[in-house]
C-alpha cells in the first residue's frame, strides 16, 4: 500500500459500492434482515432522492428497539438512524478520518461527495491499515514474537 495516513485518502481503503441502504419507511425488523444476510454491522438510510441522511448500526438496534422491548416490526429506520451523517469526501485523509471516528466515537464512516454515498470506512478497515503499515517494523514484529514467547 504504502503512504503516509496524513497524505493517504480513504478512497484508497474505503469499501466502495454496493453499500447497504435502505429508505427511511423501512421497518427496524427489515432492516436487521438485510445487515444479517449481507454480514454488515450498519445500513446507510437515504430519502426518496437517494441522498445518505443517517445510518442504522447493530448498536442502534440493540439499544434502541431490543432493550426498550419496543416492536422491530412497527419501528423504522428513520426512527432510530444515527442522525445527522457524519461523512467525510473520498479525498480526506486516513488520519482525518481516524480522527473523526475517534472524536464522535463511530466505528463506521460513510465517504460521500455530492449528496452521492461512494465509500465506507470502517475500524477494520483502519486497523487493517495500520497492520500492513506497521507489519515490517521491527520493534513490533519482536514485540509480537515476545507476546507469544511469554504465552508458551
Amino acid at each position: 500500500m504504502g503512504g503516509d495516513d496524513k497524505t493517504t485518502m480513504v478512497e484508497r481503503i474505503m469499501t466502495p459500492p454496493p453499500l447497504q441502504t435502505t429508505n427511511e419507511s423501512t421497518a427496524v425488523s427489515d432492516v436487521s434482515k438485510q445487515m444479517n444476510e449481507s454480514g454488515k454491522g450498519s445500513v446507510v438510510v437515504v430519502d426518496q432522492n437517494n441522498r445518505p441522511i443517517g445510518i442504522v448500526t447493530e448498536r442502534d438496534i440493540v439499544r434502541k428497539v431490543v432493550a426498550l422491548d419496543r416492536d422491530p416490526k412497527k419501528i423504522t429506520a428513520s426512527e432510530i438512524m444515527s442522525k445527522p451523517l457524519i461523512s467525510v469526501g473520498p479525498e480526506a485523509y486516513i488520519y482525518d478520518a481516524a480522527l473523526i471516528m475517534t472524536k464522535y466515537r463511530i466505528r463506521r464512516l460513510p465517504i460521500v461527495r455530492d449528496n452521492t454515498l461512494l465509500g465506507m470506512v470502517t475500524a477494520t478497515d483502519l486497523a487493517k491499515r495500520m497492520y500492513e503499515e506497521n507489519k515490517k517494523d521491527p520493534t513490533l514484529a519482536a514485540m509480537s514474537r515476545f507476546a507469544l514467547i511469554e504465552q508458551a
